[in-house]
């Protein structure tokens, strides 16, 4: 793979690698993001955090928060299946934010960029008396750390139930954990998280070992899932080729 930009910060080094069209975005050795102009699928874990909009009609999401930006692989698949009336992205690395507006066409989707710290602009948008919930909340918050990577924030009580109050009275939210043993000794595990939620999913992919957790405020099904990604051509033929992989268990 060709590097087309390195840079370097704070001791983690950050590269954007090439292959072919496809576009990955890398620090210290471990992949953040990963972009290609005409292909809306990974076949990783950035598929798992738009997914849960096609649980149902997903023209029903119209507004999102994408908390943990990276390079901005989500942005297209949500543009393009929900079309979404106001995209907001949170991330406190300025580099992350040059190449999503540089190189991964975050800029053209219209998304309103914010580089912060994700929880001061939680709680400072939940003080304001007429902030707008969202329907759909990614919290994607990964720090990079030497050759690995760890949450930047932990799935406590205080954040978990700051997130909620982010979600609107249809909406979703989707929380990424390195691997499922981080989500299951976490609070985001506990049966006080439950509060609030009609049903919870674990998604994953054979890619990582991330474990994505999707909280739903209205009852879903992931045959529903399975159904509106078989009635769409791209999901279904993504499905088929096998770009669109997941597995899907609904927790207790």
């Amino acid at each position: 793979m060709a590097v087309l930009w390195r840079a370097e910060q704070d001791e983690v080094r950050y590269e954007l690698r090439s292959q072919g069209r496809t576009l990955r975005l890398f620090a210290n050795g471990v992949q953040h993001s990963e972009y290609h102009p005409e292909r809306l699928f990974t076949g990783s874990v950035w598929d798992l955090l738009w997914l849960p909009v096609l649980f149902r009609d997903s023209r029903r999401v119209r507004r999102v928060l994408i908390l943990g930006l990276g390079g901005g692989s989500v942005v297209a698949p949500l543009s393009r299946f929900c079309q979404p009336h106001k995209m907001v992205a949170v991330d406190m690395d300025p580099l992350h934010l040059q190449v999503a507006r540089q190189f991964f066409g975050v800029e053209a989707a219209g998304v309103e960029c914010h580089c912060m710290d994700a929880r001061y602009y939680v709680e400072q948008y939940l003080n304001n008396p007429n902030a707008e919930p969202f329907d759909l909340v990614i919290e994607d918050l990964f720090a990079p750390h030497d050759t690995s990577v760890s949450r930047a924030l932990p799935a406590d009580r205080n954040w978990c139930q700051l997130l909620a109050r982010l979600v609107s009275a249809d909406g979703y939210l989707v929380m990424n954990f390195g691997d499922w043993s981080e989500y299951r000794d976490s609070w985001a595990a506990s049966d006080l998280a439950k509060k609030g939620w009609s049903e919870r999913f674990r998604l994953s992919t054979q890619d990582c070992h991330n474990a994505v957790i999707v909280h739903s405020r209205r009852a879903v099904d992931s045959a529903t899932l399975r159904r509106q990604l078989q009635d769409q051509p791209l999901t279904a033929a993504a499905l088929l080729s096998g770009k669109l992989d997941y597995q899907i268990r609904r927790l207790a």
